[in-house]
């Protein structure tokens, strides 16, 4: 089942959403915007700047674009007062890279000349953190209620978020979606930085405003949050070529299959230049159904490690979330309807796992409690975005007093009829359940006949204790928790974090 069809991506265009959609078909080639035809006084700065917007403090930071070839262009910033000068390639391109500086929250200038003439002015900028968020539609999702989106209704509370979203230090930008056959130097349409507030925050993604939202709550820099996300996509259509074709595994994804690289080339590639902070990433519902999961923790880790390189940043941090539980078998082919003991959906959601495993500086936000049964794009995502949040905070920003993981299995006893679970120490903390509801159901036994039976959970201290089901030929061989389809999980610590799905065996 496709996410997000094109043919609503194309009437959300037409009801004046804030991004404007160009799918080309895949047959047709979609040629580089003609930049070679500049006349001698022609000046440009790549459409990714625009006034209001942020850019990256404590790195080198480029700014770039083009004219005539030999021309000399001068860059002047307000915070520094320092002049820079570079001269343009033969092709026209030029690019000035200005020395790294701290935070500022008071609105800077940058002016860029091209022989004293045709000044290009960026006001109202600030120097912050500026982070990419990508994917498809569950990070697409705006916060305001918008039809198109499969009777979606904006996200918990929207109104109260809304009303609420006064933050000028916090900007917003969504690029424009772009399905290109050929990497692309500038972004469709050129950026419209917005600062954050009532009005501008209806149509940005809700995951990217809460994760920003924390992050400044938090650090009280100025954060830039850069939206490039298409509804209905695949991890290859943002892969670039080179990297699909070097791998034996993933070159069959380059072949003309669902567009790949076409998003990297139209909606990645633009931007590498920046200096940014990091990455974060929702995506995965699209390529449940047409790889092996094996292969997706390969391709996106892969798409990260491509990401990097194109960045010239290989440590960049890379934050992304969990598929939630959805009940996609109770509207096909599922006689049953919604068997919550069906698990195809866990295998995938086991493979994004393990990308944070194999890939440094990576990790998951985990979303088995606020999920939606026959929701595929659930409408609690403050909690996805603040947990994209925690682990930044944690990881990259070192403050240890951030917790950023929910309980995590570690090793079980079984002592009679009674299986006793323990977590990984310090992520099972205040155990208890969300709301303090009865413990959702969701830990399974498995005896010599690997057949999985619902066992009865309570919690003692920082332990659950599982009975073994009646039935089971012992001895146990297996226990897995939340390790279905649409089991929704309530197990959490004192910070409000669900306890980690798991199994304890490998069978297919």
């Amino acid at each position: 089942m496709k996410v997000f069809f094109s043919s609503i991506l194309i009437v959300f265009a037409l009801l004046g959403c804030s991004k404007t959609t160009v799918l080309p078909s895949p047959e047709i080639n979609t040629p580089p915007i003609e930049q070679d035809t500049v006349n001698a006084s022609a000046f440009s700065v790549s459409n990714v700047f625009g006034d209001n917007m942020v850019i990256q403090r404590d790195k080198p930071f480029s700014i770039w674009g083009r004219t005539s070839a030999g021309r000399t262009v001068t860059v002047k910033t307000s915070w520094s007062g320092s002049i820079f000068t570079t001269v343009a390639q033969t092709d026209g391109t030029w690019k000035i890279t200005l020395p790294a500086t701290g935070a500022i929250n008071v609105p800077q200038t940058i002016v860029s000349s091209v022989n004293g003439i045709k000044p290009d002015t960026l006001s109202n900028v600030l120097i912050g953190d500026v982070w990419i968020c990508s994917g498809q539609s569950n990070m697409d999702m705006p916060v305001d209620s918008v039809s198109p989106w499969f009777g979606y209704e904006g996200v918990i509370n929207y109104q109260a978020e809304i009303a609420s979203a006064n933050f000028p230090e916090i900007r917003l930008t969504n690029v424009d979606d772009w399905f290109s056959t050929q990497p692309q130097e500038n972004i469709r349409t050129a950026a419209k930085w917005q600062m954050c507030n009532p009005q501008t925050v209806k149509n940005h993604s809700a995951v990217s405003y809460f994760f920003g939202r924390m992050l400044y709550t938090r650090l009280k820099v100025p954060v830039g949050l850069i939206v490039s996300s298409v509804g209905g996509t695949d991890c290859e259509s943002w892969t670039d070529k080179e990297t699909l074709q070097a791998d034996p595994t993933l070159n069959s994804f380059y072949n003309g299959k669902n567009r790949s690289s076409q998003l990297y080339n139209g909606m990645i590639y633009p931007l590498r230049n920046m200096a940014v902070k990091g990455f974060i990433w929702y995506q995965g519902e699209n390529n449940r159904h047409n790889i092996p999961a094996s292969n997706y923790t390969l391709l996106t880790s892969s798409m990260i490690q491509g990401w990097r390189k194109a960045f010239n940043q290989p440590e960049l941090p890379f934050y992304y979330v969990q598929v939630a539980p959805y009940a996609e078998d109770f509207f096909t082919s599922n006689p049953w309807g919604g068997d919550p003991v069906l698990y195809d959906y866990s295998i995938f959601r086991e493979a994004q796992e393990k990308i944070r495993h194999v890939t440094p500086n990576t990790g998951m936000a985990f979303t088995t409690d606020v999920g939606e049964a026959f929701r595929i794009h659930p409408k609690d995502k403050r909690p996805v975005g603040e947990r994209l949040a925690y682990i930044a905070l944690n990881q990259t920003y070192s403050q240890s007093d951030v917790v950023w993981n929910g309980p995590r299995y570690a090793s079980h006893t079984i002592n009679g009829n009674i299986i006793s679970i323990s977590f990984v120490p310090g992520t099972a903390q205040g155990l208890t359940t969300k709301d303090n509801k009865p413990l959702a159901q969701l830990f399974f036994v498995a005896g010599t006949d690997k057949i999985f039976r619902k066992g009865n959970a309570t919690i003692s201290g920082d332990k659950v204790l599982v009975s073994i089901p009646a039935g089971t030929p012992l001895p146990v061989q297996a226990i897995r928790y939340a390790f279905t389809n649409i089991g929704i999980t309530n197990l959490q610590n004192s910070a409000g974090l669900p306890a980690e799905m798991f199994r304890t065996d490998n069978w297919e």
